[in-house]
């Protein structure tokens, strides 16, 4: 029998302790002072699995002491908000110094959110191509549904942008990540803020020093997130008078050029006044939901929620297909693929014991197994490993014929196969990320890669000096990276290199064989970007001869 799987430590030793009754198994992500976890509460019926954001109060490195007042703010705020398009705050804990708690903890705060499932809504979309109206609408009405409440509790977000946009198991949008909001009204009375807030491609051209209003602001921003719905991209790097691309909009020039050409009228109307320059001429929230645009028919919504998870997983995929981000069978008649009846993420490959970070005698009973789609749409109950029905996440899961999944349940499109050494992978991908000027640090994977304490922090200089053979024999390599993405904002990751005893039997000739599974982890920055720099780097010749492709 295994035995159970050792549980995420620092890297000074401490431990990161069960937490509201949830188990940290898993990281997930993160940066700077704070990571994220996956967490398992046992024998719960309702939010089984949670992420523990963990804000550490000691950093390893030299930057300036956290901000608690600001956390304070953060969760005091997130805590009152209560909506079906808003991420979930199930509590949170803290572990100071000094405290009663056991000196092997690590000091912190610990805040226990919602998991969503579905992961990053534009880790699905393909850069420069975005996804149909039918889509964008649907996720433009649930992004406005969030907005319109916050907004109604007197709190502006300030930081609407895709990497805080994410989707729960059935495909509907969750409005995440409060660290930069702010009550702008309280009792009817409305305040001027201060303050650049957000990432330079989505923050408002007021925001630049002067008072500024709190709805005008996630406004603006919500129209850049239509926009790169829609494109695949963002309209500038940044709203001034540095951008060329933001001069042109001003002028007019930039409605005449791709891909401001490719909206439709009434598109085109709505972004225009969402993203006026003056904000007393800016649309409102209210506005938005009376436009034509908005209130078009969708046969994927009802009473704002996806009423075909299957669909929506398909359609999504649908455009990384056309646009050669990733390879599937399309259907070219318009019928939608055949979804096998019992399909269930309590699949070995898809919901392991090694992903929950659980030791074979501690595997989920079958009481928590998740739905089967079928058993969903005839709307019997079932028990669950949630309460959200997982029918997107198995969707994208059986159209993507994803054969390992060692990172979770929340399925993985920056990754690929290889019938090549790790330390091969390793070195093309290594050639090809410098003429993408990114910094590296290459290193072993050894058993404990996924618990480093300092795994997304700044990667020092590539080490040119690093024992082949050490990386030879490991079980695989880790590249952490950080880069400038084209539009001047930081993005970082890994790329971890991992062997596997046999391919998938999808592959022709190199099934069965060993090899490798590679997959881009992306810790900061904006998924778009990560997945460009993903598409490019397949690209590239060195990296591209290594893919194993899957067979016709």
């Amino acid at each position: 029998m295994a035995s159970a799987a050792r549980a995420p430590t620092s890297s000074t030793g401490q431990v990161y302790p069960t937490v509201l009754g949830y188990q940290i198994v898993e990281m997930l992500g993160g940066g700077g002072f704070s990571r994220v976890f996956r967490a398992v509460k046992l024998g719960s019926a309702q939010h089984a699995q949670a992420a523990v954001k963990v804000v550490s109060y000691v950093s390893t490195t030299n930057r300036q002491p956290i901000d608690r007042r600001a956390l304070q703010k953060e969760v005091q705020i997130h805590s009152i908000l209560k909506h079906p398009n808003v991420l979930a705050f199930l509590g949170s804990v803290e572990y100071a110094v000094g405290s009663s708690a056991p000196s092997n903890y690590v000091r912190g705060l610990y805040i226990v959110l919602e998991l969503c499932a579905g992961g990053d809504l534009f880790d699905k979309i393909a850069p420069d191509v975005g996804v149909d109206e039918d889509l964008a609408h649907l996720y433009f009405t649930q992004l406005m549904a969030g907005l319109t409440y916050i907004h109604g509790q007197g709190v502006t977000h300030r930081d609407i942008k895709p990497e805080n946009m994410l989707l729960d198991a059935q495909g509907n949008l969750k409005i995440a990540d409060f660290g930069l909001c702010s009550v702008y009204k309280y009792k009817g009375k409305e305040r001027t803020l201060h303050g650049t807030c957000g990432s330079l491609p989505y923050i408002a051209p007021e925001m630049n020093g002067r008072p500024y209003q709190g709805e005008p602001v996630d406004v603006w921003s919500s129209g850049v997130v239509l926009f790169a719905l829609l494109v695949g991209n963002t309209p500038w790097d940044e709203p001034t008078s540095r951008s060329a691309e933001y001069s042109a909009y001003l002028s007019g020039e930039l409605m005449h050029v791709d891909p401001w050409t490719r909206l439709s009228p009434d598109t085109l109307s709505l972004l225009r006044r969402m993203m006026h320059p003056d904000p007393a001429r800016r649309i409102t929230l209210a506005q938005i939901q009376r436009h034509r645009w908005f209130t078009r028919e969708n046969a994927l919504l009802t009473s704002g929620q996806c009423n075909d998870p299957v669909s929506l997983a398909e359609r999504l995929l649908h455009h990384l297909v056309v646009s050669g981000d990733m390879h599937m069978t399309l259907h070219t008649d318009g019928a939608r693929a055949p979804v096998p009846e019992h399909l269930s993420l309590t699949q070995p490959e898809a919901l392991s014991t090694r992903t929950l970070g659980l030791g074979a005698e501690d595997a989920l009973p079958p009481s928590t197994a998740l739905p089967s789609v079928g058993r969903m749409r005839r709307g019997a109950p079932s028990t669950q490993l949630d309460e959200a029905n997982a029918v997107f996440t198995q969707a994208l899961g059986y159209f993507t014929q994803s054969t390992a999944a060692p990172m979770g349940m929340v399925l993985q499109l920056t990754r690929f196969y290889s019938a090549s050494e790790p330390v091969h992978i390793a070195e093309a991908l290594t050639q090809a990320l410098a003429s993408h000027k990114a910094q590296m640090h290459k290193e072993p994977l050894g058993d404990d890669a996924d618990w480093v304490d300092d795994a997304y922090e700044d990667p020092a200089p590539s080490d040119t000096s690093a024992a082949t053979e050490t990386l030879r024999h490991a079980r695989g390599v880790r590249i952490r990276l950080g880069l400038v993405d084209r539009r001047k904002c930081a993005l970082k990751g890994e790329v971890r290199i991992e062997r596997v005893a046999a391919l998938p039997p999808d592959l022709g000739a190199a099934s069965g064989r060993a090899g490798s599974f590679v997959l881009l982890r992306r810790s900061k920055g904006s998924p778009l970007e990560w997945r460009r720099l993903f598409r490019d780097l397949c690209r590239q010749p060195e990296v591209r001869a290594l893919i194993a492709e899957p067979s016709s």
